[in-house]
């Protein structure tokens, strides 16, 4: 197990890791009490098959270490289980074991040439149209796997793929399906638009009492507030203790000194890797190299590959195998190194470009780690003030003396309501919109004092409710002048509308907008084609139907959403995407149907092959492996 740990560090992150588990695994008493217990101890079953801890260890190191990478720092065991990452690695090894007793019963072995086979039939491990012995050796290293690993996890996917491909191998999209579907995605119309603004218009005069109440009857909606709560809250804000605790100059350079790691950049190469049949061949041409009396670049040609084939990139530290990465990182400067020997043959190595390891110089960096830094010391401070809040409560302090204490601004909770708006309809302040906070407000009983809350932020939160206004219709007479001026909008938006749909017959027989609009004093706007995938903002889903319900030449007419006026449409042209982008989208479509069908058929199947197999787990021994992992007591992570 080290010895492929080894092989597959890569960064300080891996290291971690690797020191991490000599130690925890060195340790066999913890806290005094010593386990029985070895990394041939079973965790799990599956038939006659046992998964032991040593299988689990790597596996879940593995995603450990690619978690880590991805993220740039070493994610912790207690992440990795908040995240459950131990079951599905034991889902998977489950899995794998299943598939390996359903083989057994049926007296198959795969073969080291199929697993062979499989590797080299890998798209990602081509170059040039030829298998590549480098491109194997970075997803080897990428991945952490031994040679012997690597070769085991093929042929435990070649045999899945033997009992799974009659399974699945069967789906097909239905005939036709993915051809409509390309159609009906691709179809693309292009309209001309002109607005009838309310400005063109008469004044409608006066309404009557009867049509004022019409139309507060007729809209209740319009009129109907929300229920809204008032009330005083204090708010231990990040952002502003941020501002209040800003790191001195010594801290930070303490800081950076303490984590210089990070502020260092590894050393890298720019590499290319020319494969050869054997050390011998190899050795020989190194020869001829270095005596001058042939360039890498016709070396490469005389063994029919290119240079595009070689090019290994910029490689870090780790990223290579034992056998290459130690070489390539002795060496200073660029030129041919020794031959290596590989697991499939040999290589030549010739290194471009060589860059040492640097570090950043505190200058740098030192905004971003003020930042950092600040942001830390806010979260550090933000519970110390929540507890001071809380016991200047219970000493009975009230709401303005605990502000004038704690130096916090004592805030108005001004008619917060169910739609997220102050009375009156203005925005709320931002804690306001908090889902965490606007629950707690509307949980709280008229009077009470709730206790003090964490915010989504990482901030504090706490109210006094005062008062509750019940959502309801408002009187008449609350909001006669809303109902006035929206009456004066609806009557506008009535004749706008008789002319607009005059209009749009007139389009839909012989004219068009562009001949019209000068008439009517408007512009035309021509927005761009557009698919039913992708229509201006303003389309609402009804009227994008209607658009792609009509044929080119036809005018329609509708009110914008926003009651500011109304547009005359044209549906200017019907575009048909050429034969080849829609056969090209049938085909996409084909794949992605198949796909996720088989996806899908493959998860049931493989649920069936593990249902069919006696499978037990040992928490005990579980929970071992990860007091190793942790130095912890199981009971404690």
């Amino acid at each position: 197990m080290l010895d492929f740990l080894r092989r597959g560090v890569k960064s300080w992150v891996a290291k971690a890791l690797l020191a991490l588990l000599i130690l925890s695994f060195a340790v066999w008493g913890i806290g005094g009490e010593i386990f029985s217990f070895s990394m041939r101890t079973a965790v799990a079953r599956v038939g006659d098959t046992k998964i032991t801890a040593e299988q689990f260890v790597n596996a879940y190191t593995r995603e450990q270490n690619v978690l880590s990478q991805q993220q740039g720092e070493l994610v912790t065991h207690d992440r990795m289980r908040a995240l459950r990452i131990d079951d599905a690695v034991m889902q998977d090894l489950i899995r794998r074991a299943a598939f390996n007793e359903e083989l057994v019963g049926f007296g198959v072995r795969v073969s080291d040439d199929a697993a062979m086979e499989a590797i080299r039939s890998r798209p990602d491990l081509q170059a040039g149209g030829q298998f590549s012995v480098q491109a194997m050796q970075l997803a080897m290293g990428r991945q952490g796997l031994s040679d012997v690993e690597f070769v085991d996890m093929h042929r435990n996917l070649v045999g899945r793929n033997l009992l799974s491909s009659p399974a699945v191998a069967a789906t097909r999209s239905p005939p036709g399906l993915a051809a409509r579907i390309a159609a009906y995605q691709n179809e693309t119309k292009q309209i001309a638009v002109v607005t009838l603004p309310l400005a063109l218009a008469g004044e409608p005069g006066l309404p009557d009492e009867g049509a004022i109440r019409a139309e507060y009857e007729e809209n209740p909606q319009r009129y109907t507030e929300p229920e809204r709560r008032y009330g005083t809250y204090l708010h231990v804000d990040i952002a502003d203790l941020v501002t209040r605790n800003q790191p001195e100059e010594a801290l930070l350079r303490e800081i950076y000194q303490d984590e210089i790691e990070r502020f260092q950049q590894p050393a890298s190469r720019q590499l290319d890797q020319l494969s050869m049949p054997d050390m011998a061949s190899a050795e020989e041409a190194v020869g001829r190299l270095r005596s001058g009396l042939i360039t890498f670049e016709a070396l490469a040609e005389e063994r029919g590959q290119t240079l595009a084939d070689l090019d290994l990139g910029t490689v870090s530290p780790g990223e290579l195998p034992a056998a290459t990465d130690g070489p390539v990182f002795a060496a200073t400067e660029p030129g041919i190194l020794d031959p290596v020997d590989l697991p499939v043959g040999a290589a030549i190595l010739r290194i471009r470009e060589v860059v040492e390891a640097t570090t950043l110089p505190f200058e740098e960096v030192r905004d971003a780690l003020a930042d950092r830094t600040a942001r830390d010391l806010a979260f550090e401070a933000a519970p110390g003030l929540a507890n001071q809040i809380e016991e200047l409560r219970a000493g009975g302090s009230t709401f303005e003396e605990i502000a004038a204490a704690t130096g916090l601004s004592l805030a108005q909770l001004d008619g917060l309501g169910t739609d997220g708006t102050k009375a009156g309809g203005a925005a709320v302040d931002a804690v306001l919109r908090d889902p965490l906070v606007s629950r707690e407000i509307f949980e709280a009983l008229d009077g009470e004092e709730r206790p003090i809350i964490e915010t989504s932020e990482g901030g504090f939160f706490t109210v006094m409710l005062e008062r509750i206004e019940p959502a309801g219709l408002q009187p008449l007479e609350a909001v006669r002048d809303r109902v006035v001026a929206d009456w004066e909008i609806s009557q506008k938006l009535a004749e706008l509308e008789t002319r607009a749909a005059k209009t749009a017959e007139l389009v839909s027989g012989d004219g068009s907008l562009q001949a019209l609009a000068p008439a009517l004093g408007l512009t035309v706007d021509e927005p761009a084609p557009f698919t039913r995938l992708d229509p201006p903002a303003w389309a609402p889903d009804p009227l994008v139907a209607r658009i792609f319900a009509s044929e080119t030449g036809t005018g329609l007419s509708t009110m914008r959403p926003d009651r500011s006026g109304v547009m005359v449409i044209e549906v200017t042209a019907s575009i048909e995407m050429p034969a080849d982008v829609t056969a090209e989208a049938a085909a996409q479509i084909d794949t992605l149907v198949e796909q996720t069908v088989r996806a899908d058929e493959l998860e049931l199947f493989t649920r069936a092959i593990v249902a069919r197999h006696e499978t037990s787990t040992d928490p005990d021994a579980l929970d071992q492996v990860f007091t190793r992992l942790t130095g912890q007591r199981p009971d404690t992570y």
